[in-house]
Parts: structure tokens; C-alpha cells; sequence
């Protein structure tokens, strides 16, 4: 239903200005008439309609569907909204005009006169434009002049006394004690433990009562929850007394006094004032240490209330403790805050898998045996796998399942949409419903709107918060002073706190990066609270009934020619289209889906991601006036001379996300005063591209300018205003690679192009001078967080990067003249060198041969990650820091691995070490590492030392790797290789490479391989010593196994002509039935299948020869061993196969089959059944014929294999 459809300031605000606006233009032309009588009403019932919608809005929790109603908010929405259309067409053209003006000021033509108001008047208010505005106001006075009888009806529907009565049915409905209503509680024995041992645990000395806070989607279990732990016998044993109130929504401090107090003194309470209870209440509680369960929590805005409740909790012994449930974090910042304790809290999460499946077979099957339905069994799976692992939904669907033990109805509850699933089940949308009737309106709006996302999908921050402004979900209107970039993030804050979204941080040692997530069943509720306003449609669209209301649409459409079923709609604001059919030859198709879209002249925002070659699109989509945000990917125009003037038309334009190929042959992009990212600006020496018109362009955000050598002089330079753009946050300047300009004018130039001190990120490129500029030298950038210089070959000396206090990444490559870094000294005798430095990268330096660091001083106090690549005549690294975490070293010229124990704040203690990346690749020179990487360093999971031959056991006295270490390669690694695969309990090994391992004879035996529990993919290659597998057969979790190269194995393979046994299924022998079991075996000779273990396998499911180039026939004894298991068989090099065996038939389980270079193959016996996939590559032309469709003699053989290939 709509009623919340529309925010009262939102409409307010537009019909004010509407107001204004007309009453200026009467008063500069008074004898225009036809306005006057229908403004004066408007500003007379303007208050009546802001009653109505904040009546409305407030008996949102409380709503009754009534159809006069909705009609006529639908019908306010639509005037409010062609109001708004003609205020912006009005805005839109004094802002083309203003930009108009002063291009042709710039250009000398404009006139020195004096702007009157009247001039205004005759070039903004054309004819067209002053009819549309007559046409705005007129429908608004008629839609409020049928408002009186809903004010009466509003009243009734939404008046104290319903409002009062509705709530409290709710309040009753949701009131919930300590008492358990299920017998049995799945999946949360965890959650409860932990929420124990917080609870008895004495907690902070400094703070008599904590907090700590259940919070979870509605529906998730926290109440549930909260029962287990209020009944766990530790926690009756602890604490004295326990008390047990729900909160819901009313935040009544006298009430929840009251019932605290009477739960603690068991006694009733009649009306005492809150003072007599507090009193009372203190008394009670002071010297004992209690529990209170303050179960659904709602309030997180009202402090005073808050302080006022704790007020005499905060009289409790010490180890006090308050358990909380609510739905939004922000009440467990509240309640913290309030207690002034450290916020704890748990996010509830979804059930596992097994659980839910436990809980929705006990209420689905309840009162039958299962097995006697297993026909609904695998139904049922895939119906409780949509409820998203929430345990009321389960329980719900559950029950409605149950009570018809039906297959067709089973199925026809699968195949339904979610929406229409849950909108059968009031009880699951009820629940979800409150946390939706609980927001504002805005948020409400910006909730609604991720419905045109899919289920699963995964925001991006920046993204959705610029479709939210784009789409005019967070109009100027309500911003004032802030920008709406900070009220759309407060506002996804907000949503996050409150249990909409689940955020999930990512730490790459350079940012923290953060995507959202919404659960399923609030996708859902989404989509049920926006029907009407928002839609996302997928497939055939003509199947679809698009409600004409509909503002937000997202279409998958089939073809071009599908854009038909829309063209009718023409109040959609927001409009995403996804063509699915490559259509870069539908000349036609396109130039009607072009002029389809055309006809959208309401859009604010524009989404097309279309397959077909069109130069016209962009520049056709300049009628579209109003639009804030253009996004189009197209195919890529290979004609060079096509400029797309007309995008400059539309100066609203806030975000442009096109192709390069487009932003640069766009001319004159100064016209687009508001654009936020311009990635691809390339400058040009003819007019309209010069760098001078990135000078008004204040707003950007992002900015790279391309072709730096074609800004011809220091006045052209700084005509770009770089040093004014204050919200600029990232920049890149760019050269041309090989570009002819002297040293000394890329100097003049880039001294030129200073940036605003608010820049966090910059890039320089293709820089040929061999100064820094003086911007950087003197330090002004202090709000840097990264730093790269990219290919600036003849820059010779850096500048006091170190001092930069902000800088958290440094990016050096390509700096071919730079043969020392001298950071030994730096300015602050206090201070340390790169004090915020997270990670370090220097890439293709040749030259540099020496880095200086410090030996007393702090350096690098918060470097995480380092990686030094193609510097082969380096020499040494400075001391590292403890909190390292990753090392990769690649071509550098070290003969020793830096050293890594400064921790600066503890000089004199153990510190832990943090490294858990170790990789140093084609290190020739290196000889030893430090000896304690083999015994402090406890925390390293990968460690690939490739190509280091001349590495030895020199000071290192025993070598012992650490238990957590999950990756390990070594590749030609000196005389270290033995040692290391002989040396501790890898019990967390995974993968391990053994390539290019010209010390190892033999694989380590049983007892040592038994000790790689966890190890799953071993790759041995070119070690060619080995001889023999030592012990292999003891990895039982091996799964992947890759040998090729390893000559003598081969040779020691070959002496042997065992038969394969008869007996491998009769044999029980427990460690080789596990080994490659279900696994994947690849090896480049056939021979090794003689050799054990891998002569006795029998339930491999994947064999790849690498290599059959020596190979005549298949082994077949070997394949009929593991004809259970085997699915995939691929042989590679077959030129020497004759056939392929008749036997082949018998390999019940293959799926794939795939043979290269067969060209000896002339026909194919009987293949068995379960073969999906059939490819032989340069097979025998005999083979081509005998397979042609129809009429080839073995086409019946390969008729219903779905997939065959023969070439």
C-alpha cells in the first residue's frame, strides 16, 4: 500500500517553492493571469496536507488498507512530483544559461550590461515552460481540493484513540516472558555459551553494571536466545535476583521502572511517581548483583529517557550485568553509552544448514514419520533453503506445509515468488514489518529502492549511495548545509545499525573496504512494502503487469525490441536495462529502442547495459533534462571523430559512468558543472579540450587527466584550478610513454598542477623531469593516504616522502634512475618515518642499489605489507617491523632476508610475530635467511621460496616451520629443500609444491606424511632426483595430486611389470582407501600407474596423461580398477594411440572425456551411458567422417552425449 509513499517535508518543500516561484513570476508580469485564485489556495491548504501526510506517516504501525485513500496519495504524488518536473526544468535552464553566459564572457562576446529580472523571465519562461507551470499548480489545487473528506476519513483511520488501541494490541501480541514455548532449541548452543561465560565473567573494575546486547533481523531467535541463557543453571547460580521485561516499542521510563521493581520485590505497585520508585528500586538492587534481560529493545535516539531508566541500576554490585535483544546495534551504542561501559554485543546470525533442517522437519513432518513421505522430502529442502535460515519463517512454513502432506502443493509453495510466499503468511511479514514502520520516511524510501537489486546481491557503498541521490531519493531540499553524499552514507549507516544491512569489512593492509548485505527475507520485505513504486523484472517482460505508478524499474530484458512492454510508462524516475541478445547487427532494433528511451523524460537516473555498436545513444539522451546519473555500457566505437556534444546538455548530471571511448570526445565538459568522476579526461590543443576546462568543474571527486604534453604553457596549467577543488580526493596526471617534451617544462608543468590540500590519492605517470615538485617537497599534501609514481624514468631524487603523517600506501615503479634511497634523516627529531605506512610496493627499479634506513630510530612503525620486485642490484632492505604481515621479494639482488624484530613501544619484551606471508622468488644471490623465520615466526600460513639455489643451512641450527602454515613451495631452494620437508608437524599444510627440487631422492616416509592431516594438493615437478613416493600413501586428505618431470621416477616406473591385482575391492586396507580418494590424479607417463600407491587405487574420479605422447594403448586394468569413480578423463599429446579399448563402455561413471592431438584414432567403440562431454582434437580424418551427424557409422555411439566436439 502507498501510504508511506510520499514525506511530508519532501512535498511540503515543493509545493512552497512552487509557490514562490509563480508568485514572482506574477509579480514581475502582472497582467499574466490564471494562476492567482489556485496559488492562494495552495498556500491556504498547504498546512491541511501537511496534517494529512503526518497523520498518515505516524499511523504507519497502525495501518488499514482503504483504497480512497491510497488513490488519493497516489494522485498527490503525481502533482507533487510534475510540480518538482517543471521547478528543475526551470532550475535547469537558468543553470544552462548561467553556464551559457559565462562561456561567451570567456570568449569576449557577452555584452558588460546589467541582468534584470525581467530578462530572466523572457528567456526561462518560454511558452512551453509557463503552460507545463500552469499545468503543475492547477493539478495540484485539484487533487487538494478533494482532500476535505479525507481528513475526516484520517482521523478516524489514524486518531489518538485507534492509534492508542491498534499499538496496544500490538504491544499485547509481542509481550514475552522467560519462559521457553519450545520444548527444544536447535542451533544456538554456541551463541548461548558465549553469552554465559560474558555474564559470570567479573567484568571491568571500573564498572559495576555492563551490557551487553543480543541484535538480530526480527525473527532470527535473539528472545529465544535470551530464554536459553536465562535459564542456563550457571547463570541462576550467579546472580540474584534475575529480571525478566519486555520493552517493545513504548519506552515508557515508569513503566519499565515499575515492572523491574515488581519483578525484583515481587509486590504490586500502584501509581508511585518515578521518584518513589527509583528510590524503592535502589534500595532493592544496591549489594546485589543482578541480571536484567530487557528483551526487545527499541529506543536508540532518547538519552534522557535512557539515563533516567539507569539511573538506580547503576547502584548494583559489581558484575551487574544488563542482556539486551533488539533488532538495531544502535541501542546496543545506547545502552552502552548510557552505562559507560564498553559496547559488547552479538549479531545472530541465520542458522547453519543442519539446523534449519532439523527445525523446519520437526514442524513440516510433525505427527507423521517422515520417511513415509520422502517424495517431500527433497521438496522440503529446497523450501526451507529460501527461508534464508530464519527460524520464524521455518516455523511458519513449517506449519502451513504440514498441514497438507501433498506433493502438488508442496511444489506449487517452491515455484511461488517470495513475496507472494510471504504475503500468504502474515506472521513472518508482521514481524519484519515493525522494523520497517520504525524507520523515517527517507529511510523508508532508500530501503524500498534496493528491491531493484537481486536477492544475494552484494552493495557498494559509493555505488548505492550515489543511485539513491541520483534518483532523487535525498533531494537538496532536505541536505541544507550538508552535502547529500554524507546524508545518503549516514543514511546506509543508519539502515546498517538498525539490522537492515549486514556489513562485512575487508582488510587488503591498504584500506578497509566495506560491502553490504541484506538478509533474503528482508529483500523480500522490500519488495512487499515497494510494490507499485519499485520493480525488478527478469525474463519476458511482456509476461510481467507493470503497475503505471511504478517510479523505480529494472528490467533484464531478452532484446531490444522488448523495450516496447515499457514505453507507456512515463513516471519512472529511475530506469535500469540489461539486454541479454548481442544485437550489434539490429540497426533497427536499436534506433527504436533509442527513441523508446527518449520518450522517458522524467528519469532522474539511467542504467543501460546493451550489446550493439551505437554512436547515437549518448548523444540522443541530451533531451533527457533531469537526468543525475548516466551510466551506459556499450560496445566500444572504433570511429574516433564522433563527438558527443549533446551529453553537455544535461548540466544536472551528477555521475557519468560511460567508456573511455566516450568521456574522451566529449567536448566542452566544463558545461557539466556537478559531475563527480572524470576518469579519463585527455587533453587535447583544440578547442574544447584543453585543460582549462576542468576550471569550474569544483565538484569533482575523482580526476585523471591524460596527455599532460599537450598543456603548452604554465597560465594553461593553472587555468585548471586544481589547488580549488576541495573536495577532490583522488587525482592521477599523466604523460603520454615516450612523449617528446624536455625535462625542464614536465618540471614547470607539474609544479604548475599543485592540488588542493584535502587530496587523499594521487598518481603521477610517464613524468620525465628529474625533480619533485615543489608541492611535495614542502610538505602541504598532509591529508595524503596514497602515494604512486609510475614510470617517471628520469626522476632522480624522491622527495621527503617520510614525513608525510598520513600516508598509508607508497607505490614506486619504473624509477630506473633512482640509485640510493637515504631515508636515514628526516626533519622531526620526535617523530618516526612513515608513521601510518600500511603498505610498501617499489617495482622496476634497475639502478637502485642502496636504501638507507635507521638503526635507532622508529621507521615504518605500521607497515603491514611490502613487496619488492626487479631491483637486481639492491643489496640490502632496512630492519622491518614486527607487525609485518606480508613479504614478497621477487628479482631482488639481497644475499640475506631483512631482518624483522623492531617493535618500538617494547623493546625489551618477546614480541608476537605477525607475518603470514613469506614469498621470495628468484633471489639468486640470496644464501641464508634469518635464523629466527624458522622459530619465532609462528603465525606464517604461506612460504614460496622459488629459484634461490644458492640458499643454505648456514646459522640456522634447527629448522622448525610453523603448525599454522597452509602454502608451501619451494623451487630450487639450496640444500634447504630436504630439511624443510622433514622438519615439524604441518598440521594445518594444505598445498605444498615441490618444483625444480634437485636435492630431494625421496618423499618423506609414513610417519612424517601421517603428520600432514590436513593436506589436499601436492604438486611435484621437474624434480629430477626423485625416485621414490617415501610414505605418500599417508595423506589421507589428499585430493589433488600433480606429477610431471620427474625423470627417475619414470625410469624406476618402468623396471616394473607387476600385474594389477584382481583383488583391489576385496582389499581393506583403511590408509589407501582414503588416499586420493574421490580425487584427482594428473601425470605426464603412464608407467608411474605401476608404481605404488598408485598402482592399487580404485576410486580416483579424475586421470589426466599430461603427456601420451609414448602411449599406444590405455592401461586399461588400471581404469576398470576405478570404473565406480571415474568421471573425467583427459589425455593430452595421444599422438602414439592407436584406439580407444572396448572396455570403455564399462566406465559407468565417466562424464567427461577428452583426447588432443589423436590423430591415429580412426573410429570409437561403445561409450558408456553417463558420458555428457565428448572433445578429440586433431583426430584421424577417418574419425571426421565416420562421426558426422546422421549419417557417420559411429554417430550412434555419440547421438545422446550432450556435448561432442570432433575436429
Amino acid at each position: 500500500m502507498a501510504l508511506p509513499f510520499i514525506a511530508e517535508s519532501a512535498a511540503s518543500a515543493i509545493i512552497e517553492n512552487l509557490v514562490s516561484t509563480c508568485s514572482s513570476y506574477l509579480e514581475a508580469c502582472p497582467a499574466t493571469c490564471g494562476m492567482q485564485d489556485e496559488l492562494e489556495r495552495l498556500q491556504h491548504a498547504l498546512p491541511q496536507v501537511q496534517a494529512v501526510l503526518t497523520a498518515v506517516v505516524g499511523g504507519a504501525p497502525v495501518m488499514v488498507q482503504n483504497k480512497a485513500l491510497e488513490t488519493w496519495l497516489w494522485q498527490l504524488r503525481d502533482a507533487v512530483e510534475n510540480a518538482e518536473d517543471v521547478l528543475d526544468e526551470l532550475e535547469y535552464y537558468e543553470l544552462q544559461k548561467t553556464i551559457q553566459d559565462r562561456d561567451d564572457k570567456v570568449r569576449g562576446i557577452l555584452s558588460n550590461c546589467k541582468r534584470k529580472f525581467d530578462s530572466f523571465v523572457n528567456r526561462i519562461f518560454s511558452d512551453d515552460t509557463l503552460k507545463r507551470l500552469r499545468e503543475a499548480v492547477k493539478g495540484l489545487d485539484r487533487v487538494i481540493a478533494g482532500m476535505g473528506p479525507l481528513l475526516h476519513l484520517v482521523t478516524g483511520l489514524y486518531g489518538p484513540r485507534v492509534k492508542c488501541q491498534k499499538l496496544e494490541e500490538i504491544k499485547n501480541a509481542r509481550e514475552t516472558s522467560s519462559l521457553l514455548t519450545e520444548s527444544e532449541v536447535l542451533g544456538r548452543d554456541e551463541e548461548r555459551d558465549l553469552i554465559v561465560e560474558w555474564l559470570i565473567e567479573p567484568g571491568d573494575a571500573d564498572v559495576n553494571v555492563s551490557t551487553f546486547t543480543i541484535v538480530g533481523m526480527g525473527g532470527i531467535g535473539k528472545t529465544t536466545l535470551a530464554q536459553l541463557v536465562y535459564r542456563n543453571e550457571r547463570v541462576q547460580e550467579y546472580f540474584d535476583p534475575i529480571v525478566w521485561v519486555c520493552i517493545s516499542q513504548e519506552f515508557n521510563v515508569t513503566v519499565i521502572t515499575k515492572k523491574i521493581l515488581e519483578c525484583v520485590s515481587r509486590e504490586h505497585f500502584g501509581d508511585n511517581s518515578l521518584h518513589a520508585l527509583h528510590e524503592n528500586l535502589k534500595q532493592k538492587l544496591t549489594s546485589k548483583r543482578f541480571l536484567l534481560i530487557l528483551d526487545d529493545v527499541w529506543n536508540d535516539d532518547k538519552m534522557m529517557a535512557w539515563e533516567k531508566l539507569v539511573a538506580p541500576l547503576k547502584f548494583g554490585q559489581r558484575g551487574s550485568k544488563i542482556l539486551l535483544t533488539t533488532r538495531m546495534r544502535s541501542v546496543a551504542d545506547m545502552a552502552a553509552k548510557v552505562m559507560k561501559c564498553k559496547q559488547e554485543s552479538l549479531n545472530l546470525n541465520k542458522l547453519e544448514e543442519s539446523d534449519y533442517m532439523l527445525l523446519f522437519n520437526k514442524h513440516a513432518f510433525l505427527g507423521v514419520n517422515p520417511d513415509d513421505y520422502k517424495n517431500l522430502q527433497l521438496i522440503g529442502e529446497q523450501i526451507a533453503k529460501k527461508l534464508g535460515g530464519c527460524p520464524v519463517a521455518i516455523k511458519v512454513m513449517g506449519g502451513m506445509l504440514n498441514s497438507c502432506m501433498d506433493y502438488e502443493y508442496w511444489k506449487k509453495i517452491l515455484e511461488k515468488d517470495n513475496v507472494k510466499l510471504q504475503q500468504g503468511n502474515d506472521d513472518i511479514m508482521k514481524v519484519l514489518r515493525l522494523s520497517y514502520d520504525h524507520l523515517s520516511t527517507n529511510l523508508q524510501l532508500c530501503f524500498r529502492y534496493c528491491s531493484l537489486f537481486p536477492q544475494d546481491h552484494m552493495f557498494k557503498r559509493k555505488k548505492l549511495v550515489n543511485m539513491w541521490i541520483g534518483s532523487g531519493l535525498i533531494p537538496q531540499s532536505i541536505c541544507g548545509r550538508e552535502r547529500p553524499e554524507d546524508i545518503g552514507k549516514e543514511y546506509l549507516n543508519l539502515l546498517t545499525r538498525k539490522s537492515f544491512f549486514t556489513c562485512k569489512t575487508h582488510d587488503n593492509r591498504v584500506e578497509i573496504t566495506k560491502k553490504y548485505f541484506m538478509h533474503d527475507l528482508l529483500h523480500d520485505l522490500a519488495r512487499s512494502v515497494s510494490l507499485g513504486e519499485c520493480i525488478k523484472i527478469g525474463g519476458d517482460v511482456a509476461e510481467n503487469i507493470i503497475p503505471k505508478t511504478v517510479r523505480h524499474l529494472s528490467v533484464e530484458m531478452l532484446n531490444l525490441l522488448s523495450i516496447r512492454e515499457i514505453s507507456n510508462l512515463k513516471n519512472v524516475h529511475t530506469l535500469v536495462i540489461s539486454v541479454k541478445e548481442d544485437n550489434r547487427h539490429n540497426a533497427d532494433h536499436a534506433l527504436e529502442f533509442i527513441e523508446v528511451i527518449k520518450g522517458f523524460r522524467k528519469l532522474r537516473l539511467l542504467i543501460l547495459d546493451v550489446n550493439f555498436h551505437s554512436y547515437k545513444l549518448p548523444n540522443a539522451l541530451s533531451s533527457l533534462i533531469h537526468l543525475r546519473y548516466l551510466s551506459l555500457s556499450l560496445q566500444k566505437v572504433v570511429n574516433e571523430s564522433i563527438e558527443y556534444d549533446a551529453l553537455t546538455n544535461l548540466v544536472n548530471l551528477r555521475s557519468l559512468d560511460v567508456s573511455d571511448d566516450v568521456i574522451e570526445n566529449i567536448p566542452y565538459i566544463s558545461k557539466l558543472p556537478f559531475i563527480h568522476i572524470l576518469k579519463n579526461f585527455i587533453v587535447q590543443e583544440k578547442s574544447g579540450y584543453k585543460i582549462g576546462e576542468l576550471k569550474n568543474l569544483r565538484d569533482l571527486r575523482h580526476l585523471c587527466i591524460r596527455k599532460l604534453e599537450n598543456v603548452k604553457s604554465s597560465e594553461e596549467a593553472i587555468e585548471a584550478n586544481l589547488n580549488e577543488k576541495k573536495y577532490l580526493k583522488s587525482l592521477g596526471l599523466r604523460w603520454s610513454e615516450g612523449h617528446s617534451n624536455s625535462a625542464e617544462a614536465d618540471e614547470q608543468l607539474l609544479d604548475n598542477l599543485c592540488p588542493h590540500i584535502n587530496l587523499k590519492k594521487m598518481r603521477i605517470q610517464q613524468y620525465q623531469g628529474a625533480k619533485s615538485p615543489c608541492w611535495m617537497t614542502n610538505l602541504s599534501l598532509v591529508n595524503l593516504t596514497t602515494i604512486e609514481l609510475i614510470d617517471c624514468k628520469r626522476w632522480e631524487h624522491l622527495p621527503p616522502l617520510w614525513q608525510f603523517s598520513s600516508l598509508q600506501h607508497l607505490f614506486l615503479q619504473g624509477l630506473h634512475a633512482i640509485k640510493q634511497i637515504d631515508w636515514s634523516f628526516f626533519g622531526s627529531n620526535n617523530g618516526c618515518a612513515f608513521p601510518s605506512l600500511k603498505k610498501l610496493l617499489l617495482w622496476d627499479m634497475p639502478n637502485l642499489e642502496e636504501w638507507i634506513g635507521i638503526d635507532d630510530r622508529c621507521m615504518f612503525p605500521q607497515l603491514q605489507s611490502m613487496s619488492i620486485s626487479d631491483c637486481p642490484n639492491l643489496r640490502g632492505i632496512p630492519t622491518l617491523h614486527y607487525g609485518l604481515r606480508d613479504l614478497h621479494i621477487y628479482n631482488v639482488g639481497l644475499t640475506a632476508l631483512p631482518t624483522i624484530n623492531q617493535d618500538y613501544a617494547n623493546n625489551n619484551q618477546e614480541h608476537f610475530q605477525a607475518l603470514e606471508n613469506l614469498i621470495i622468488r628468484h633471489c639468486k644471490k640470496i644464501e641464508y635467511v634469518p635464523s629466527e623465520l624458522f622459530g619465532k615466526f609462528k603465525a606464517i600460513k604461506t612460504l614460496h621460496i622459488e629459484n634461490c639455489p644458492k640458499l643454505t643451512k648456514r646459522r640456522i641450527s634447527d629448522i622448525e616451520l610453523p603448525s599454522v602454515l597452509g602454502h608451501l613451495t619451494t623451487w630450487s631452494f639450496g640444500d634447504l629443500e630436504v630439511p624443510l620437508l622433514w622438519s615439524a608437524d604441518l598440521t594445518s599444510l594444505i598445498w605444498l609444491e615441490l618444483l625444480d627440487c634437485a636435492r630431494i631422492a625421496s618423499l618423506p616416509p609414513a610417519q612424517v606424511c601421517a603428520r600432514w592431516t590436513m593436506l589436499s594438493r601436492l604438486d611435484i615437478k621437474n624434480c629430477k632426483e626423485l625416485s621414490s613416493f617415501g610414505g605418500i600413501q599417508a595423506l589421507v586428505s589428499l585430493r589433488s595430486l600433480d606429477i610431471e618431470g620427474c625423470d627417475k621416477l619414470i625410469e624406476v616406473a618402468l623396471l616394473l611389470q607387476p600385474p594389477f591385482p584382481n583383488d583391489v575391492g576385496q582389499k581393506k586396507n583403511t590408509v589407501l582407501d582414503c588416499f586420493l580418494k574421490n580425487g584427482r590424479l594428473s601425470i605426464d607417463h603412464h608407467a608411474l600407474l605401476l608404481m605404488e600407491p598408485l598402482r592399487s587405487l580404485s576410486s580416483v574420479c579424475s586421470l589426466t596423461l599430461s603427456d601420451a605422447s609414448r602411449l599406444a594403448s590405455l592401461p586399461e586394468e588400471w581404469l576398470l580398477q576405478n570404473h565406480a569413480a571415474l568421471e573425467r578423463f583427459c589425455i593430452w599429446n595421444a599422438r602414439s594411440l592407436q584406439s580407444l579399448p572396448r572396455s570403455m563402455t564399462k566406465l559407468c561413471s565417466l562424464v567427461i572425456l577428452g583426447v588432443e592431438d589423436a590423430n591415429l584414432i580412426q573410429s570409437l567403440p561403445d561409450l558408456p551411458t553417463s558420458l555428457r562431454c565428448l572433445v578429440i582434437n586433431s583426430c584421424h580424418p577417418v574419425l571426421k567422417e565416420r562421426c558426422q551427424e546422421n549419417i557417420g557409422l559411429d554417430w550412434p555411439k555419440i547421438a545422446n552425449i550432450r556435448f561432442v566436439r570432433i575436429t
